[in-house]
């Protein structure tokens, strides 16, 4: 069964019904029919744990799964479909306890992986986020020992997460993401007879969040942590961790797909892509760069991506673009931009700005950001702190020399570290599962 035949819940908290077969069977049936298809799905998953497949088990502990729009959520799963080509992966997902929303079922398949889903109660995520800011400006880079304990309690518990790594019997776990309600002592002492290997990918270059108690127990078990960028790489560095691996996820890019622009989109070149949010759904600023300023400061015709809102503008007028938001659109606007603008609030990896280099787009990202470590890297680009500097860094790339530098030092960065499938499928299972 597919990720999208299965109840998540949205942005809002509230819970989406599942669009395919249980969903329809629901309309029609009632509730005894939907028992019989959730059952039948629970058996599929079980099913994958063929007794014939010589595959080693490996258990994927995380919060972000599913169908988010979480930049984080599309790491895991590319992370664990490259992994599953060396070992058969379940899926714990970690779920907040929540009453008002229907519970979901033990397993399920997804695709290729049995998810058990796993209630982690007790968790206050935002009020964590409050005790670290006050922390930071406190002056700590670490977590004072009588903070601690209130971090753990934070931080939730899953009583099922330990029986259910119990049960899965894995040699092998993966950790991901920077809230995970876990002992390390049920993962045994590292290196120690009979102990599985641990690898920890905590999906933040944030010193707050890496230093939290429950996390740093966690990246002290590991026996290898894998970073997403090279200030993640430094932050994990200045805390005093080694056994650091880059990650250097691969990035399916389909170049034939985006020889040609969008239709419509040619009799307003040149332009400059604003990316306000995306995929649909994402995080987005109220209020940020607007068309009307980027025409008139840059003198550059704007094409925006808004969610499933795109158009593209120029001093005379506005086309909408009536094309379905996908990633393949969207390469075919950064491909043939001067250059990418991003405005949205930063994500872990920075996806889009190693798309926009993989295509030979220079781009200005935010300051502090994933996107800004990478281009930061590769001189594939500039960085913003507020919008006087993001249109001063916008005008510098607009001249012809600097663009066509910054493009093709970008590009070399971004085919070095995050292109190359098979190699990454290679470097993935030797990561997991060890020398």
């Amino acid at each position: 069964m597919s990720a999208a035949g299965r109840s998540a819940p949205d942005e809002g908290g509230a819970t989406q019904q599942p669009p395919g077969i249980v969903s329809a069977i629901a309309e029609v049936a009632g509730s005894a029919a939907v028992e019989a298809a959730w059952a039948r799905t629970e058996a599929a998953a079980m099913a994958m744990a063929d007794p014939a497949d010589n595959r080693p088990p490996v258990a994927l502990v995380t919060g972000h799964w599913g169908d988010g729009h979480e930049e984080v959520v599309a790491t895991t799963r590319l992370f664990a479909g490259a992994l599953a080509r060396h070992a058969r992966v379940q899926v714990l997902h970690l779920v907040p306890d929540d009453p008002g929303r229907p519970a979901a079922r033990p397993v399920e398949a997804d695709s290729i992986f049995p998810v058990h889903h796993l209630p982690v109660a007790g968790a206050r995520p935002l009020l964590a986020g409050v005790v670290h800011a006050a922390l930071g400006e406190a002056g700590a880079r670490r977590p004072p020992a009588a903070a601690r304990p209130l971090l753990r309690r934070l931080a939730g518990r899953s009583p099922g997460l330990e029986e259910a790594l119990a049960d899965t019997a894995p040699g092998h776990v993966v950790l991901v993401g920077h809230r995970l309600p876990l002992d390390p002592a049920s993962l045994g002492r590292r290196s120690a007879p009979g102990a599985p290997r641990v690898v920890a990918l905590p999906c933040t270059a944030s010193t707050a969040h890496l230093a939290d108690g429950p996390l740093a127990a966690l990246l002290e078990r590991a026996d290898a942590i894998a970073y997403l960028h090279p200030g993640e790489r430094h932050a994990l560095q200045a805390l005093g961790h080694d056994r650091l691996v880059p990650l250097d996820l691969a990035l399916p890019l389909n170049r034939r797909a985006v020889v040609h622009p969008l239709f419509g989109v040619s009799f307003f070149a040149p332009y400059v892509l604003l990316l306000r949010s995306f995929p649909p759904g994402g995080a987005r600023f109220r209020r940020s760069l607007t068309h009307e300023l980027a025409i008139r400061r840059l003198g550059r015709s704007a094409a925006e991506v808004d969610g499933d809102r795109w158009r593209v503008s120029d001093a005379e007028g506005t086309l909408p673009l009536p094309v379905t938001p996908t990633r393949v659109n969207l390469w075919r606007l950064m491909a043939h931009a001067e250059l990418t603008i991003d405005l949205r609030p930063a994500g872990p990896l920075g996806r889009e700005a190693l798309e926009s280099m993989l295509l030979g787009t220079p781009v200005v990202v935010p300051e502090g950001s994933a996107a800004m470590a990478h281009v930061e890297a590769a001189g594939g680009g500039l960085w913003y702190r507020d919008l006087r500097e993001l249109v001063d860094a916008a005008q510098a790339l607009l001249d012809p020399a600097l663009r066509a530098r910054m493009g093709a030092q970008g590009a070399t960065y971004a085919a070095a570290h995050h292109s190359g499938m098979d190699d990454f499928v290679e470097r993935v299972g030797a990561l997991v599962l060890g020398p």
